[in-house]
């Protein structure tokens, strides 16, 4: 279900979009090759902190990239997480409003924020 959910977003060619919980990926979809979404998994779950924590945005080098990603992290229900990717030149803003969109879809599906 998360997969057929994730084929409708609206992703540039330099954005990836991951669900995960801990460092096992879900689903993705976007630019990062299967290897480097799990990479960004584990990134995440390594300094994910759950205590209140609603959103978490870090810089992450990936091997062999000339240039750090960017991750906007939300968490959801049942120890899930969104991770949106994109370079690290992107704007913030723009993710952001992607990441709102994404939580009001998953929220509809049942996999809302931890609330």
């Amino acid at each position: 279900m998360l997969r057929r959910l994730l084929q409708h977003v609206p992703l540039t060619v330099t954005q990836t979009v991951l669900v995960t919980r801990g460092p096992q990926v879900l689903a993705a979809r976007g630019a990062l090759k299967p290897v480097e979404a799990a990479d960004v998994a584990v990134y995440v779950a390594e300094g994910w902190r759950d205590t209140a924590q609603t959103l978490r945005i870090q810089f992450m080098p990936l091997p062999l990239a000339p240039d750090a990603r960017l991750l906007l992290t939300y968490p959801l229900r049942g120890g899930y997480q969104l991770t949106l990717v994109d370079a690290e030149s992107a704007p913030l803003e723009q993710l952001r409003r992607l990441g709102g969109q994404l939580l009001t879809v998953l929220a509809a599906a049942g996999w809302g924020d931890k609330k």
